[in-house]
């Protein structure tokens, strides 16, 4: 496995298709030094500086399965693209009367799924895509266990920096890189030809669009906004 050096993965252009996360499991920190009472630089003197104390490393995130319904993959079922269009235009009429609308929530969640569907024709296997990775990240947290280590409070700040290893390992066709989250866990990002195709955040799934999901995209975004923007008009003209 190639090692390297860098700051945790960047969120790019990822579609949001997760709940509120859980609380990742982590050690509690216990420090062995204590504060000075003087102001040097910094608010740490030379002896805090040097002085270390143990931490158990971090422990492998839950990975949540993906929703498949918010998640765009190659041979998801879908309607045909007339009846696609036909819904994503009733569902803009429905939105342009959403101020008065008790259920905003459910048409928000059908948006989200008719922007999967409609994406989904172009997409790639993200399901296979998926189950390669999860192979891949069951053997790097296998080889991973938590262990005890001491620290000084140099090696504690650069952490709470988020400077942390990355560590990438093959995948057919692609990489899967690993990098320690914020909740004390480990997130992956997956990639195919330098395109980031999934990656979770605090345990759960996201994906990023292929540059022909990005035109799709567009395609569903003219569709819908046309359609509101002729909805809205045919109000105000009431």
């Amino acid at each position: 496995m190639k090692i390297t050096h860098s700051l945790p993965i960047q969120s790019q252009t990822i579609d949001s298709a997760h709940k509120k996360s859980k609380q990742s499991q982590q050690t509690v920190q216990h420090e062995t030094y204590t504060k000075s009472t003087q102001e040097p630089s910094w608010n740490y003197s030379v002896t805090e500086v040097s002085a270390t104390y143990s931490r158990n490393l971090l422990l492998p995130t839950d990975i949540n399965k993906p929703d498949w319904s918010l998640i765009p993959t190659k041979g998801m079922q879908v309607p045909s693209q007339e009846e696609l269009i036909a819904q994503i235009k009733a569902l803009a009429t429905k939105m342009a009367n959403a101020p008065y609308h008790k259920d905003v929530d459910q048409l928000h969640a059908q948006f989200n799924r008719l922007h999967t569907q409609y994406l989904s024709p172009v997409s790639p296997d993200r399901k296979a895509l998926h189950e390669q990775a999860m192979r891949v990240i069951k053997q790097y947290e296998a080889e991973k266990p938590t262990q005890t280590r001491e620290l000084t409070l140099v090696d504690y700040l650069n952490e709470m920096d988020e400077i942390y290893t990355k560590n990438t390992t093959q995948l057919a066709g692609g990489t899967v890189s690993s990098s320690i989250n914020s909740q004390g866990g480990y997130d992956y990002e997956v990639k195919v030809g330098g395109q980031t195709l999934m990656s979770s955040v605090n345990g759960h799934w996201l994906y990023g669009k292929t540059p022909a999901e990005e035109q799709k995209s567009k395609e569903f975004y003219q569709i819908y906004w046309s359609a509101m923007d002729q909805a809205k008009a045919e109000l105000n003209g009431q």
